[in-house]
Protein backbone atom coordinates (compact mmCIF):
# COMPACT_ATOMS: atom_id res chain seq x y z
CA UNK A 1 0.00 0.00 0.00
CA UNK A 2 2.78 2.25 0.88
CA UNK A 3 4.95 1.39 -2.58
CA UNK A 4 5.46 4.48 -5.13
CA UNK A 5 4.50 6.72 -2.06
CA UNK A 6 6.20 9.77 -3.06
CA UNK A 7 5.01 9.48 -7.09
CA UNK A 8 1.18 9.25 -5.24
CA UNK A 9 2.10 12.10 -3.00
CA UNK A 10 3.58 14.52 -6.22
CA UNK A 11 -0.14 13.38 -7.97
CA UNK A 12 -2.08 14.30 -4.93
CA UNK A 13 -0.58 17.19 -4.41
CA UNK A 14 -1.32 18.08 -8.38
CA UNK A 15 -4.88 17.20 -7.90
CA UNK A 16 -5.18 19.30 -4.86
CA UNK A 17 -5.83 16.05 -2.38
CA UNK A 18 -5.78 17.23 0.96
CA UNK A 19 -4.09 13.69 2.26
CA UNK A 20 -1.98 13.58 5.62
CA UNK A 21 2.13 13.39 5.54
CA UNK A 22 1.34 9.93 5.93
CA UNK A 23 -0.34 9.56 2.84
CA UNK A 24 -3.68 8.62 4.32
CA UNK A 25 -6.84 10.29 4.84
CA UNK A 26 -6.84 13.76 6.90
CA UNK A 27 -9.06 13.40 10.16
CA UNK A 28 -9.53 17.29 9.83
CA UNK A 29 -10.79 17.18 6.55
CA UNK A 30 -13.24 14.06 6.84
CA UNK A 31 -14.96 15.72 9.59
CA UNK A 32 -15.16 19.10 7.61
CA UNK A 33 -17.38 16.75 5.18
CA UNK A 34 -19.29 15.43 7.92
CA UNK A 35 -19.81 18.83 10.08
CA UNK A 36 -21.32 20.21 6.28
CA UNK A 37 -23.39 17.17 5.85
CA UNK A 38 -25.29 17.22 9.10
CA UNK A 39 -25.15 20.86 9.35
CA UNK A 40 -28.52 22.60 10.01
CA UNK A 41 -28.53 24.08 6.40
CA UNK A 42 -29.09 20.81 5.35
CA UNK A 43 -32.04 20.26 7.40
CA UNK A 44 -31.31 16.37 8.05
CA UNK A 45 -30.81 15.70 4.12
CA UNK A 46 -34.67 14.44 3.82
CA UNK A 47 -35.71 12.69 0.16
CA UNK A 48 -36.91 15.47 -2.11
CA UNK A 49 -35.85 18.28 0.62
CA UNK A 50 -33.71 20.92 -0.71
CA UNK A 51 -31.46 20.06 1.38
CA UNK A 52 -30.36 16.76 0.12
CA UNK A 53 -30.07 19.01 -3.23
CA UNK A 54 -27.87 21.29 -1.52
CA UNK A 55 -25.80 17.52 -0.19
CA UNK A 56 -25.72 16.71 -3.83
CA UNK A 57 -23.92 19.50 -5.10
CA UNK A 58 -21.59 19.43 -2.29
CA UNK A 59 -20.30 15.79 -3.21
CA UNK A 60 -20.71 16.58 -6.95
CA UNK A 61 -18.81 19.58 -6.38
CA UNK A 62 -16.26 17.37 -4.40
CA UNK A 63 -16.01 15.00 -7.38
CA UNK A 64 -15.43 17.80 -9.99
CA UNK A 65 -12.65 18.78 -8.27
CA UNK A 66 -10.62 16.03 -7.57
CA UNK A 67 -10.85 14.92 -11.18
CA UNK A 68 -13.48 11.71 -11.72
CA UNK A 69 -15.49 11.64 -14.92
CA UNK A 70 -19.04 11.68 -14.71
CA UNK A 71 -20.73 9.18 -16.33
CA UNK A 72 -24.27 10.07 -18.43
CA UNK A 73 -23.66 13.34 -19.28
CA UNK A 74 -23.25 14.30 -15.89
CA UNK A 75 -22.68 13.70 -12.15
CA UNK A 76 -25.89 13.48 -10.76
CA UNK A 77 -29.05 10.75 -12.16
CA UNK A 78 -32.09 11.54 -11.45
CA UNK A 79 -34.89 9.08 -10.47
CA UNK A 80 -38.07 10.36 -8.81
CA UNK A 81 -39.75 9.99 -5.25
CA UNK A 82 -43.31 10.17 -3.92
CA UNK A 83 -43.00 13.04 -1.56
CA UNK A 84 -46.83 12.81 -0.14
CA UNK A 85 -49.67 10.45 -1.84
CA UNK A 86 -53.87 10.15 -1.04
CA UNK A 87 -55.95 7.68 -1.00
CA UNK A 88 -58.93 8.25 -4.13
CA UNK A 89 -62.73 7.79 -4.47
CA UNK A 90 -62.64 5.15 -6.84
CA UNK A 91 -60.80 2.27 -5.25
CA UNK A 92 -62.83 -0.73 -5.53
CA UNK A 93 -62.17 -4.10 -5.07
CA UNK A 94 -64.38 -7.71 -6.00
CA UNK A 95 -63.96 -11.56 -6.05
CA UNK A 96 -65.75 -13.75 -8.20
CA UNK A 97 -66.24 -17.68 -8.03
CA UNK A 98 -68.32 -18.38 -10.84
CA UNK A 99 -71.43 -16.34 -11.16
CA UNK A 100 -71.02 -15.12 -7.23
CA UNK A 101 -69.68 -11.84 -6.89
CA UNK A 102 -68.21 -10.35 -3.73
CA UNK A 103 -67.28 -6.79 -2.95
CA UNK A 104 -64.83 -6.14 -0.36
CA UNK A 105 -65.02 -2.87 2.10
CA UNK A 106 -62.36 -0.23 1.45
CA UNK A 107 -60.20 -0.21 4.90
CA UNK A 108 -61.18 -2.64 6.55
CA UNK A 109 -60.50 -5.83 4.14
CA UNK A 110 -58.53 -4.11 1.22
CA UNK A 111 -56.68 -0.76 0.65
CA UNK A 112 -53.86 0.21 -1.86
CA UNK A 113 -50.88 1.00 -0.48
CA UNK A 114 -49.35 4.64 -0.94
CA UNK A 115 -46.60 3.74 -4.39
CA UNK A 116 -49.91 1.54 -5.76
CA UNK A 117 -49.87 2.99 -9.85
CA UNK A 118 -53.60 3.88 -10.16
CA UNK A 119 -55.84 2.01 -12.83
CA UNK A 120 -57.66 -1.74 -13.37
CA UNK A 121 -56.48 -5.03 -13.04
CA UNK A 122 -58.69 -8.40 -13.44
CA UNK A 123 -57.83 -12.09 -13.53
CA UNK A 124 -56.98 -14.99 -12.06
CA UNK A 125 -54.86 -14.91 -8.95
CA UNK A 126 -51.52 -17.15 -7.98
CA UNK A 127 -50.66 -17.47 -4.86
CA UNK A 128 -46.77 -16.67 -5.19
CA UNK A 129 -45.11 -17.18 -1.45
CA UNK A 130 -43.49 -14.41 -0.11
CA UNK A 131 -43.05 -12.55 -3.72
CA UNK A 132 -39.33 -13.13 -3.89
CA UNK A 133 -36.39 -13.85 -6.41
CA UNK A 134 -33.08 -14.45 -4.68
CA UNK A 135 -30.18 -15.91 -6.62
CA UNK A 136 -27.60 -14.88 -4.38
CA UNK A 137 -29.65 -17.46 -1.88
CA UNK A 138 -31.09 -20.17 -4.15
CA UNK A 139 -34.39 -19.12 -3.89
CA UNK A 140 -37.25 -17.97 -5.71
CA UNK A 141 -40.58 -17.81 -4.94
CA UNK A 142 -41.87 -17.46 -8.90
CA UNK A 143 -40.11 -20.88 -9.96
CA UNK A 144 -42.43 -23.10 -12.22
CA UNK A 145 -45.01 -20.50 -12.00
CA UNK A 146 -46.17 -18.86 -15.02
CA UNK A 147 -48.14 -14.93 -13.72
CA UNK A 148 -47.89 -13.38 -17.47
CA UNK A 149 -51.19 -11.47 -16.91
CA UNK A 150 -52.43 -13.02 -13.41
CA UNK A 151 -52.55 -11.15 -10.03
CA UNK A 152 -50.10 -12.57 -7.81
CA UNK A 153 -50.86 -12.92 -3.62
CA UNK A 154 -47.99 -12.69 -1.80
CA UNK A 155 -46.43 -12.73 2.06
CA UNK A 156 -45.59 -9.78 3.39
CA UNK A 157 -42.04 -10.39 5.26
CA UNK A 158 -39.98 -13.38 4.38
CA UNK A 159 -38.93 -16.97 4.63
CA UNK A 160 -37.31 -17.94 8.26
CA UNK A 161 -37.50 -14.66 9.60
CA UNK A 162 -36.82 -16.14 13.31
CA UNK A 163 -33.97 -18.23 12.21
CA UNK A 164 -30.99 -16.97 12.89
CA UNK A 165 -29.27 -18.92 11.11
CA UNK A 166 -31.08 -18.62 7.44
CA UNK A 167 -29.44 -17.15 4.83
CA UNK A 168 -32.28 -14.85 4.64
CA UNK A 169 -30.30 -13.21 7.72
CA UNK A 170 -32.45 -14.56 10.38
CA UNK A 171 -33.88 -11.17 12.44
CA UNK A 172 -32.37 -8.73 10.56
CA UNK A 173 -35.02 -8.28 7.05
CA UNK A 174 -33.03 -7.86 3.65
CA UNK A 175 -33.78 -5.95 0.78
CA UNK A 176 -36.34 -8.85 -0.29
CA UNK A 177 -38.91 -7.81 2.58
CA UNK A 178 -38.96 -4.53 1.18
CA UNK A 179 -42.64 -3.93 -0.60
CA UNK A 180 -41.16 -2.38 -3.35
CA UNK A 181 -38.68 -4.93 -4.04
CA UNK A 182 -42.14 -7.43 -4.04
CA UNK A 183 -43.80 -5.05 -6.21
CA UNK A 184 -40.98 -4.38 -8.38
CA UNK A 185 -40.25 -8.22 -8.95
CA UNK A 186 -43.84 -8.78 -9.32
CA UNK A 187 -44.09 -6.91 -12.62
CA UNK A 188 -40.41 -7.98 -13.80
CA UNK A 189 -42.24 -11.53 -13.90
CA UNK A 190 -45.02 -10.20 -15.79
CA UNK A 191 -48.17 -9.75 -13.24
CA UNK A 192 -51.05 -7.44 -13.83
CA UNK A 193 -51.05 -7.21 -10.04
CA UNK A 194 -50.40 -7.46 -6.64
CA UNK A 195 -52.06 -8.64 -3.55
CA UNK A 196 -50.36 -8.28 0.07
CA UNK A 197 -51.24 -10.41 3.25
CA UNK A 198 -49.57 -10.79 6.36
CA UNK A 199 -47.83 -14.03 6.96
CA UNK A 200 -50.09 -14.61 10.34
CA UNK A 201 -48.44 -17.37 11.37
CA UNK A 202 -45.18 -15.56 12.13
CA UNK A 203 -46.91 -13.07 14.34
CA UNK A 204 -49.50 -14.61 16.16
CA UNK A 205 -50.01 -11.64 18.18
CA UNK A 206 -50.81 -9.31 15.71
CA UNK A 207 -54.34 -8.13 15.18
CA UNK A 208 -56.11 -8.85 11.90
CA UNK A 209 -56.29 -5.15 10.71
CA UNK A 210 -55.12 -3.33 7.62
CA UNK A 211 -52.59 -0.20 8.65
CA UNK A 212 -53.91 3.10 7.77
CA UNK A 213 -53.20 4.33 3.98
CA UNK A 214 -49.80 6.02 4.31
CA UNK A 215 -49.30 9.34 2.64
CA UNK A 216 -45.78 10.01 3.30
CA UNK A 217 -42.56 9.63 1.46
CA UNK A 218 -41.51 6.77 -0.63
CA UNK A 219 -40.96 4.46 -3.88
CA UNK A 220 -42.84 6.16 -6.43
CA UNK A 221 -45.47 4.28 -8.57
CA UNK A 222 -44.56 0.91 -9.18
CA UNK A 223 -46.44 0.72 -12.69
CA UNK A 224 -49.04 -1.85 -11.56
CA UNK A 225 -51.68 -2.05 -8.68
CA UNK A 226 -50.59 -2.75 -5.23
CA UNK A 227 -52.83 -3.80 -2.63
CA UNK A 228 -53.53 -5.59 1.14
CA UNK A 229 -55.70 -7.35 2.04
CA UNK A 230 -56.66 -9.35 5.28
CA UNK A 231 -55.41 -12.10 6.53
CA UNK A 232 -59.20 -13.73 7.10
CA UNK A 233 -60.04 -12.96 3.46
CA UNK A 234 -56.91 -14.44 1.78
CA UNK A 235 -57.33 -17.44 3.82
CA UNK A 236 -60.85 -17.60 2.50
CA UNK A 237 -59.38 -17.29 -1.06
CA UNK A 238 -56.01 -20.29 -1.18
CA UNK A 239 -59.40 -22.62 0.36
CA UNK A 240 -60.45 -22.91 -2.54
CA UNK A 241 -57.15 -24.60 -3.88
CA UNK A 242 -57.00 -26.98 -0.77
CA UNK A 243 -54.74 -24.71 1.42
CA UNK A 244 -54.48 -22.85 4.57
CA UNK A 245 -52.04 -19.79 5.00
CA UNK A 246 -51.05 -21.59 7.90
CA UNK A 247 -49.57 -24.37 6.66
CA UNK A 248 -48.03 -22.79 3.48
CA UNK A 249 -46.33 -20.62 5.58
CA UNK A 250 -44.81 -23.13 7.87
CA UNK A 251 -43.70 -25.28 5.11
CA UNK A 252 -41.67 -22.54 3.68
CA UNK A 253 -40.29 -21.85 6.94
CA UNK A 254 -39.36 -25.80 7.74
CA UNK A 255 -36.94 -26.14 4.24
CA UNK A 256 -37.07 -23.03 2.34
CA UNK A 257 -38.44 -24.53 -0.45
CA UNK A 258 -41.50 -22.48 -2.66
CA UNK A 259 -45.12 -23.27 -2.64
CA UNK A 260 -46.71 -21.15 -4.67
CA UNK A 261 -49.53 -22.54 -6.81
CA UNK A 262 -52.47 -21.32 -8.71
CA UNK A 263 -56.07 -20.76 -7.51
CA UNK A 264 -58.44 -22.55 -9.41
CA UNK A 265 -59.47 -20.81 -12.66
CA UNK A 266 -63.01 -20.19 -11.98
CA UNK A 267 -61.70 -17.53 -9.19
CA UNK A 268 -61.06 -14.17 -10.33
CA UNK A 269 -60.86 -10.87 -8.87
CA UNK A 270 -61.42 -7.48 -10.22
CA UNK A 271 -59.26 -4.94 -8.82
CA UNK A 272 -59.39 -0.46 -9.69
CA UNK A 273 -56.76 1.46 -7.48
CA UNK A 274 -57.06 5.57 -6.93
CA UNK A 275 -53.74 6.61 -5.60
CA UNK A 276 -52.45 10.42 -6.41
CA UNK A 277 -48.97 11.04 -5.91
CA UNK A 278 -47.05 14.31 -5.52
CA UNK A 279 -43.99 13.83 -7.09
CA UNK A 280 -39.85 14.82 -7.10
CA UNK A 281 -36.66 14.24 -8.52
CA UNK A 282 -33.82 13.27 -6.24
CA UNK A 283 -30.54 12.71 -7.09
CA UNK A 284 -27.54 9.34 -7.11
CA UNK A 285 -24.22 11.32 -7.39
CA UNK A 286 -21.74 9.57 -9.22
CA UNK A 287 -18.04 9.78 -10.12
CA UNK A 288 -15.89 7.84 -12.58
CA UNK A 289 -12.21 7.08 -12.06
CA UNK A 290 -10.72 4.57 -14.76
CA UNK A 291 -8.92 1.89 -14.60
CA UNK A 292 -6.62 0.13 -17.54
CA UNK A 293 -9.27 -2.52 -17.98
CA UNK A 294 -13.09 -2.23 -18.87
CA UNK A 295 -13.50 -3.86 -14.97
CA UNK A 296 -14.53 -1.81 -11.76
CA UNK A 297 -15.18 -1.51 -8.69
CA UNK A 298 -18.00 0.03 -7.18
CA UNK A 299 -17.88 2.00 -4.03
CA UNK A 300 -21.02 3.32 -2.42
CA UNK A 301 -22.52 5.02 1.03
CA UNK A 302 -26.38 6.91 1.08
CA UNK A 303 -26.22 10.49 1.69
CA UNK A 304 -30.21 10.67 2.55
CA UNK A 305 -31.51 11.08 6.17
CA UNK A 306 -34.66 11.40 7.63
CA UNK A 307 -34.91 15.18 7.48
CA UNK A 308 -36.98 16.58 10.46
CA UNK A 309 -37.61 13.11 11.79
CA UNK A 310 -41.30 12.70 9.81
CA UNK A 311 -42.05 8.95 9.83
CA UNK A 312 -38.66 7.38 10.82
CA UNK A 313 -37.63 9.38 13.48
CA UNK A 314 -37.13 7.25 17.26
CA UNK A 315 -37.52 10.13 19.28
CA UNK A 316 -41.59 10.86 18.87
CA UNK A 317 -41.48 13.93 20.55
CA UNK A 318 -38.77 15.86 18.79
CA UNK A 319 -40.55 15.16 15.51
CA UNK A 320 -39.88 18.31 13.90
CA UNK A 321 -36.41 19.46 14.69
CA UNK A 322 -33.73 18.63 12.51
CA UNK A 323 -32.63 14.98 12.52
CA UNK A 324 -28.68 15.78 10.95
CA UNK A 325 -27.80 12.38 10.40
CA UNK A 326 -24.01 13.11 10.75
CA UNK A 327 -23.13 9.16 11.60
CA UNK A 328 -26.11 8.19 9.76
CA UNK A 329 -25.09 8.71 7.15
CA UNK A 330 -22.70 11.52 7.20
CA UNK A 331 -19.99 9.20 8.15
CA UNK A 332 -19.91 7.05 5.63
CA UNK A 333 -20.51 9.85 2.45
CA UNK A 334 -17.65 11.84 3.98
CA UNK A 335 -15.62 8.49 3.46
CA UNK A 336 -16.57 8.11 -0.01
CA UNK A 337 -15.40 11.94 -0.36
CA UNK A 338 -12.34 11.33 0.96
CA UNK A 339 -11.79 7.57 -0.86
CA UNK A 340 -12.46 9.74 -4.12
CA UNK A 341 -9.72 12.02 -3.27
CA UNK A 342 -7.49 9.73 -1.89
CA UNK A 343 -7.64 7.20 -4.94
CA UNK A 344 -7.56 10.50 -7.54
CA UNK A 345 -3.97 11.36 -6.52
CA UNK A 346 -3.01 7.92 -7.35
CA UNK A 347 -1.81 6.32 -11.05
CA UNK A 348 -4.52 4.39 -12.59
CA UNK A 349 -5.40 0.42 -11.58
CA UNK A 350 -5.76 -2.28 -13.43
CA UNK A 351 -9.42 -1.78 -12.81
CA UNK A 352 -11.41 1.45 -12.40
CA UNK A 353 -13.32 2.88 -9.55
CA UNK A 354 -17.01 4.23 -9.37
CA UNK A 355 -18.25 5.88 -6.27
CA UNK A 356 -21.85 6.68 -5.60
CA UNK A 357 -23.09 9.12 -3.39
CA UNK A 358 -26.93 6.52 -2.92
CA UNK A 359 -30.20 9.16 -2.46
CA UNK A 360 -33.10 8.00 -0.77
CA UNK A 361 -31.92 4.81 1.49
CA UNK A 362 -33.90 5.42 4.20
CA UNK A 363 -36.74 5.27 2.35
CA UNK A 364 -36.29 1.60 1.03
CA UNK A 365 -32.64 1.47 -0.88
CA UNK A 366 -34.36 3.28 -3.70
CA UNK A 367 -31.35 5.01 -5.13
CA UNK A 368 -29.26 2.19 -5.11
CA UNK A 369 -32.35 0.14 -6.54
CA UNK A 370 -32.48 2.76 -8.98
CA UNK A 371 -28.82 2.67 -10.16
CA UNK A 372 -29.02 -1.16 -10.51
CA UNK A 373 -31.77 -0.98 -12.74
CA UNK A 374 -30.22 1.75 -14.57
CA UNK A 375 -26.68 1.37 -14.73
CA UNK A 376 -24.28 3.78 -16.00
CA UNK A 377 -21.75 0.90 -16.36
CA UNK A 378 -22.12 -2.72 -17.85
CA UNK A 379 -22.88 -4.62 -13.98
CA UNK A 380 -21.07 -7.50 -15.85
CA UNK A 381 -18.01 -5.67 -15.59
CA UNK A 382 -18.35 -5.06 -11.62
CA UNK A 383 -16.22 -7.20 -9.75
CA UNK A 384 -17.70 -5.76 -6.36
CA UNK A 385 -19.43 -3.94 -4.18
CA UNK A 386 -18.03 -2.08 -1.12
CA UNK A 387 -21.01 0.38 1.20
CA UNK A 388 -20.28 2.21 4.13
CA UNK A 389 -22.75 2.73 5.99
CA UNK A 390 -22.74 4.40 9.40
CA UNK A 391 -18.85 3.97 10.06
CA UNK A 392 -18.38 7.28 12.50
CA UNK A 393 -18.32 5.40 15.73
CA UNK A 394 -15.59 3.15 16.13
CA UNK A 395 -15.54 1.27 19.65
CA UNK A 396 -12.88 -0.36 21.16
CA UNK A 397 -11.76 -1.25 17.92
CA UNK A 398 -14.65 -3.10 16.77
CA UNK A 399 -15.46 -3.23 13.28
CA UNK A 400 -18.52 -4.71 11.45
CA UNK A 401 -18.17 -6.24 7.62
CA UNK A 402 -21.01 -7.82 6.35
CA UNK A 403 -20.32 -9.86 3.49
CA UNK A 404 -16.97 -11.13 3.72
CA UNK A 405 -18.38 -14.46 2.76
CA UNK A 406 -20.04 -13.37 -1.06
CA UNK A 407 -16.29 -12.85 -2.30
CA UNK A 408 -14.40 -15.72 -3.23
CA UNK A 409 -11.12 -13.41 -2.52
CA UNK A 410 -12.74 -11.67 0.39
CA UNK A 411 -11.29 -12.96 3.60
CA UNK A 412 -7.58 -13.07 1.96
CA UNK A 413 -7.99 -9.45 1.40
CA UNK A 414 -9.54 -8.33 4.85
CA UNK A 415 -6.91 -10.45 6.29
CA UNK A 416 -3.89 -8.85 4.36
CA UNK A 417 -5.09 -5.27 4.70
CA UNK A 418 -5.94 -5.46 8.37
CA UNK A 419 -2.53 -7.04 9.86
CA UNK A 420 -1.10 -3.31 9.85
CA UNK A 421 -4.36 -1.81 11.13
CA UNK A 422 -5.78 -4.35 13.92
CA UNK A 423 -9.53 -3.82 13.92
CA UNK A 424 -10.89 -6.52 15.97
CA UNK A 425 -13.58 -7.50 12.72
CA UNK A 426 -16.97 -9.50 13.12
CA UNK A 427 -17.97 -10.45 9.60
CA UNK A 428 -21.36 -12.87 9.48
CA UNK A 429 -20.89 -16.34 8.08
CA UNK A 430 -24.14 -16.36 5.85
CA UNK A 431 -22.96 -13.25 4.04
CA UNK A 432 -24.63 -9.74 4.84
CA UNK A 433 -26.04 -7.84 7.95
CA UNK A 434 -28.39 -5.19 7.84
CA UNK A 435 -30.40 -3.36 5.24
CA UNK A 436 -28.45 -1.13 3.41
CA UNK A 437 -27.56 -0.61 -0.01
CA UNK A 438 -25.23 -3.79 -0.88
CA UNK A 439 -28.44 -5.33 -0.86
CA UNK A 440 -29.56 -3.89 -4.03
CA UNK A 441 -26.59 -5.52 -5.88
CA UNK A 442 -27.07 -9.27 -4.68
CA UNK A 443 -29.70 -10.39 -7.12
CA UNK A 444 -27.32 -9.34 -9.55
CA UNK A 445 -24.79 -11.93 -7.77
CA UNK A 446 -21.92 -8.98 -7.40
CA UNK A 447 -20.08 -9.60 -3.84
CA UNK A 448 -19.96 -7.46 -1.67
CA UNK A 449 -18.40 -6.12 1.82
CA UNK A 450 -20.31 -3.80 3.87
CA UNK A 451 -18.71 -1.51 6.69
CA UNK A 452 -20.62 -0.77 9.69
CA UNK A 453 -19.38 0.43 13.48
CA UNK A 454 -22.44 -0.54 15.23
CA UNK A 455 -26.11 1.12 16.05
CA UNK A 456 -26.59 3.88 19.13
CA UNK A 457 -29.17 5.90 21.21
CA UNK A 458 -28.61 8.66 19.17
CA UNK A 459 -29.46 6.36 15.87
CA UNK A 460 -32.90 8.46 13.81
CA UNK A 461 -32.65 11.51 16.86
CA UNK A 462 -31.79 15.03 16.73
CA UNK A 463 -28.84 13.70 18.59
CA UNK A 464 -26.77 12.25 16.08
CA UNK A 465 -24.35 14.90 15.88
CA UNK A 466 -21.04 15.73 14.50
CA UNK A 467 -19.35 16.41 17.41
CA UNK A 468 -19.74 12.53 17.97
CA UNK A 469 -17.53 11.19 15.25
CA UNK A 470 -14.40 10.21 15.67
CA UNK A 471 -13.03 11.25 13.25
CA UNK A 472 -9.58 10.36 14.13
CA UNK A 473 -10.51 6.70 14.60
CA UNK A 474 -12.62 6.78 11.16
CA UNK A 475 -9.74 8.12 9.09
CA UNK A 476 -7.77 5.20 10.03
CA UNK A 477 -11.07 2.95 9.16
CA UNK A 478 -11.28 4.53 5.73
CA UNK A 479 -7.80 4.28 4.97
CA UNK A 480 -8.23 0.48 6.02
CA UNK A 481 -11.35 0.40 3.51
CA UNK A 482 -8.68 2.17 1.17
CA UNK A 483 -6.16 -0.62 1.42
CA UNK A 484 -9.03 -3.24 1.05
CA UNK A 485 -10.44 -1.69 -2.19
CA UNK A 486 -6.91 -1.23 -4.20
CA UNK A 487 -6.12 -4.74 -3.56
CA UNK A 488 -9.73 -5.50 -4.79
CA UNK A 489 -9.25 -3.26 -8.21
CA UNK A 490 -5.09 -4.48 -8.90
CA UNK A 491 -5.60 -8.35 -8.13
CA UNK A 492 -5.15 -10.52 -11.14
CA UNK A 493 -7.77 -12.59 -9.76
CA UNK A 494 -11.49 -11.41 -9.91
CA UNK A 495 -13.81 -12.27 -6.74
CA UNK A 496 -16.09 -15.12 -7.85
CA UNK A 497 -19.81 -14.60 -5.90
CA UNK A 498 -20.74 -17.16 -3.28
CA UNK A 499 -23.60 -18.09 -2.55
CA UNK A 500 -24.58 -17.56 1.28
CA UNK A 501 -24.50 -20.94 3.58
CA UNK A 502 -27.10 -22.15 5.56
Amino acid sequence: MRRNKPIRWLLALALGARLTAAGGIDPAQYLEDVKFLSSDELQGRASGSPGLDKAAGYIEAQFRADGLEPLAGGYRLAFPVAVSATCGEGNRMAFRDGPKLVDLKLDSEFRPLSFSSSGVASGQVVFAGYGITAPEYGYDDYRGIDVTGKLVLVLRHEPQEYDEKSVFAGRIYTNHTQLESKGRNARLHGARGVILVADRPNHPNSIDELPGFSGAVGSASLGIPFVEVTADVAEEWVRRAGRTLDSVVKAIDKDLRPRSFALPRSFHVDLATDVRQQLRGVQNVVGYLPGRSEEYLIVGAHYDHVGLGEQFSLAPSLKGTVHPGADDNGSGSAGLIELARWFAGQPRHRRGIVFVAFAAEELGLLGSNFYVDHPVLPLGKAIAMINMDMIGRLRSGQLFIGGVATGSTFKKIVDEANRPARFEIESADHGGYGSSDQYSFTPKQIPFMFFFTGLHPDYHTPSDTWDKIDAGSTARLVDFIAAVAQRLVDSPQRPRFVKPSR
